[in-house]
């Protein structure tokens, strides 16, 4: 399989073929390598946006069985299924916004915006990918802290990398490393030098922000 699985399509994936009850990991992955979800060799308890869908839906891996004749399967819980939200719309604690999932998802690797050299696109949709899928769990704690979408990913809507004053975290990770985050700020570990910069939460607002996956106008053809 070429480029990379689309955090989006594995979601959805994940809810169609699990409504039904739950099913092996081997049988899921037949399924998603027969989908176009999966290159011939990966599993899908290996794949980062697989792993970062399944925690958005709460997906839960039982045991059936013991010892050599056991198997893992995969059971979507259906209340979890459902949007991950309180009552008052916001993200409930340990889960990532499915929204940012899915914005992220429709962000094209290879196709970037005008405004915006191909090589540091590719750049900022890595480290959005990193940022939903990482071990540390950013994106959740994030969520529990209160950033919103426009705080990580937010830019303006011309030529973004000429206002990185008025963009969001993940705008400036750049390659680098994300190494704290509270309430109002970040820790940044340069790509370049390995030196450290915090990074001081912004309320983005106005005509001009956009998240990247809405507002920002694209190369016509490849």
């Amino acid at each position: 399989m070429t480029g990379r699985p689309y955090a989006a399509r594995a979601a959805k994936f994940l809810r169609d073929v699990l409504a039904g009850g739950p099913l092996r990991v081997p049988e899921l992955d037949r399924l998603a390598r027969a989908a176009g979800l999966l290159d011939e060799r990966q599993r899908i308890t290996h794949a980062k946006l697989f792993k970062a869908a399944k925690k958005s839906l709460g997906i839960r891996s039982v045991r059936n069985g013991f010892g050599s004749g056991g198997e893992w399967l995969w059971l979507l819980d259906k209340q979890a299924a459902q949007p991950i939200t309180e009552a008052s719309g916001q993200p409930v604690a340990g889960s990532a916004p499915v929204t940012w999932v899915e914005g992220i998802a429709r962000l094209d690797y290879y196709r970037a915006p005008t405004d915006i050299p191909a090589h540091r696109w590719r750049q900022f949709v890595s480290d959005c990918n990193n940022f939903v899928a990482s071990g540390e769990n950013w994106a959740e704690r994030a969520a529990e802290l209160g950033w919103d979408a426009r705080a990580l990913f937010g830019c303006h809507r011309n030529r973004p990398l000429l206002h990185l004053g008025s963009a969001g975290l993940l705008w400036a990770i750049n390659g680098g490393r994300l190494i704290e985050l509270h309430r109002d700020w970040a820790t940044i570990e340069l790509a370049v030098d390995g030196s450290r910069r915090v990074f001081h939460r912004r309320r983005l607002d106005g005509a001009n922000i956009t998240l990247p996956w809405i507002g920002l106008r694209q190369r016509v053809g490849g």
